[in-house]
């Protein structure tokens, strides 16, 4: 299976398809279970007809490596870059969802020569506006880096888990489909931990509050006028997980800004659905250098 070294850890990656290149950028946030790590999403297939279709697995993510260094957003930025340079790559169309839309916006600040066209769906500019849930975080990663990974692991005894609610129990589901999903979500989950030895755990643990220091301060809402490429936002307006973006607003006076609202879709369903995916592909054949439409 292919993989690059990039800014000193192994980054996996696949590709499908030819034409231009889009690459995506996955969510969640590393460690066990919350990061990419099999499964090629659905959407695939049709795209590879139009597009070279780059997956990748972020740092400390699925089957990429797991650095004990110090994450930050502009490094996520750089990895990115970077596998584009080991891909022979000058530009790309990138796409990222859920957490890998700070990612995808980072990536068209640092690099903007670099970014043909963003698309930013089921994500905010921002980790959370949860000034309780961000001082918990910050409390665990302050345990992590002055106590070491087994200490932060055990914090999670008296403290629970911190960070982004992936499954939004704060509202019923509203399908039987829906709650079917999270349950297997969840089974999966537990499931993986269950098989994974304590020691990996921790280590994969720690992993994952080193990806969430990376998100905790970063707020890419007052620089989005620095973005000069076209950027489609694709956001259901029942997100749970990132509530209340306010990317109407955010992006109100913004001309190379489409915004495109999918009124009561929860978290992970609006660039998932039929009606949502075709509202990206039409996006970026049109951005892409010699697709057409």
């Amino acid at each position: 299976m292919p993989r690059a070294p990039i800014n000193g850890t192994e980054i996996y990656y696949e590709t499908y398809g030819d034409g231009f290149p889009l690459v995506f950028v996955h969510g969640g946030f590393g460690g066990l279970g919350t990061g990419q790590g099999g499964g090629t999403p659905g959407w695939v297939e049709q795209f590879a007809k139009h597009f070279r279709v780059i997956l990748y697995d972020r740092r400390s993510s699925g089957r990429s490596g797991f650095p004990e260094t110090p994450h930050t957003m502009d490094q996520f930025a750089d990895d990115l870059h970077e596998l584009l340079r080991h891909l022979g790559l000058q530009r790309a169309l990138v796409w990222g969802t859920s957490a890998g839309g700070p990612i995808t916006l980072a990536f068209g600040l640092r690099h903007p020569s670099a970014a043909t066209a963003l698309v930013v769906a089921e994500s905010a500019p921002w980790l959370s506006r949860d000034a309780d849930l961000l001082a918990r975080l910050k409390e665990r990663i302050a345990i992590l880096e002055s106590r070491g990974a087994e200490a932060a692991y055990e914090a999670r005894r008296e403290g629970g888990t911190v960070g982004l609610n992936l499954f939004a129990p704060q509202r019923a589901a509203q399908t039987v489909e829906e709650e079917r999903s999270r349950d297997q979500r969840r089974a999966a989950i537990q499931a993986q931990l269950a098989a994974v030895p304590r020691e990996e755990r921790i280590a994969k643990y720690a992993s994952e509050l080193r990806t969430y220091s990376a998100y905790a301060d970063w707020d890419g809402s007052t620089r989005l006028g620095e973005l000069k490429m076209p950027v489609l936002i694709v956001y259901g307006t029942a997100d749970t997980v990132f509530p209340d973006a306010g990317w109407d607003r955010l992006t109100a006076g913004l001309p190379n800004f489409e915004y495109r609202p999918f009124e009561g879709a929860e978290h992970g369903v609006a660039s998932v659905r039929p009606d949502g995916l075709a509202v990206i592909l039409e996006f970026l054949r049109k951005h892409a250098p010699g697709t057409g439409r």
